[in-house]
């Protein structure tokens, strides 16, 4: 039995006595063991390579077992967003309220969100967030590389765990919609870091030269990587259709 329990991908682990659902990718193009864990929806991706047996996953795991037990004692708990949640809307806090008399989202000047009651609120709200986010982020890339002189040739928001943005070999740009949470000028470095991928894929020094000359002379790069790795993690954590835990 414990033979064959080595020959079979783990499916499940116990991480800090919650279980954790296990995915196993083997990809041709993987190179080494990596890992990424998502402790909002208790789950464990490891992409490997194709020619990796079971039972060194099954290794790979136990030796990061601290690593893991690190995650999800350092990362706050889920936040299901509900009318009277507070949460952050470029870069300001504001209170969630649902009002029958609204006919569309507003923020307004006491510190409100303002939804309307029917359908469902919060959902709509997401959906306005990240509509939001898409303008915006949309707006500085477009400005930011006609600055470069060099044109994105694909732009994508999505929900990404691991990465604020990313720009790929063919001049795309993709981006987490969850920057909508921050204020402006951290938005602003993320954008230009990511155009200053379509001229230097790598981070260099010509890179980190071209990506402070994307950035309004006032902006204190290390300052928005310090709001990003501070408040990252509860920007991932607000859930917005009550599915926490699934």
């Amino acid at each position: 039995m414990v033979a064959q329990t080595l020959f079979r991908d783990p499916d499940q682990i116990d991480v800090a006595g919650q279980i954790f659902d296990v995915a196993v990718n083997r990809l041709k193009r993987a190179r080494r063991l990596t890992m990424r864990i998502d402790t909002h929806k208790c789950r464990i991706k490891i992409s490997a390579p194709l020619h990796v047996d079971s039972s060194t996953i099954r290794a790979f795991l136990h030796r990061n077992q601290a690593w893991l037990q690190q995650q999800v004692a350092t990362r706050p708990s889920t936040q299901v967003v509900q009318e009277g949640s507070t949460i952050p809307f470029r870069g300001q806090d504001y209170r969630v309220v649902i009002d029958p008399k609204a006919r569309e989202i507003c923020p307004n000047e006491r510190g409100e969100l303002v939804l309307p009651s029917r359908g469902e609120p919060v959902l709509r709200l997401q959906r306005y967030l990240i509509a939001q986010a898409g303008d915006d982020l949309r707006a500085r890339a477009e400005r930011l590389s006609a600055q470069l002189g060099l044109p994105f040739r694909s732009f994508r928001v999505r929900d990404t765990k691991t990465r604020w943005g990313s720009c790929s070999s063919r001049a795309g740009l993709n981006f987490c919609w969850r920057l909508i949470f921050a204020a402006d000028w951290v938005r602003e470095y993320v954008v230009a870091h990511e155009v200053a991928h379509l001229k230097h894929m790598d981070h260099s020094p010509a890179f980190w030269a071209q990506c402070a000359a994307l950035c309004p002379d006032d902006l204190d790069i290390e300052a928005a990587k310090g709001v990003l790795r501070r408040d990252g993690n509860g920007w991932h954590a607000l859930i917005f259709d009550g599915s926490a835990g699934r």
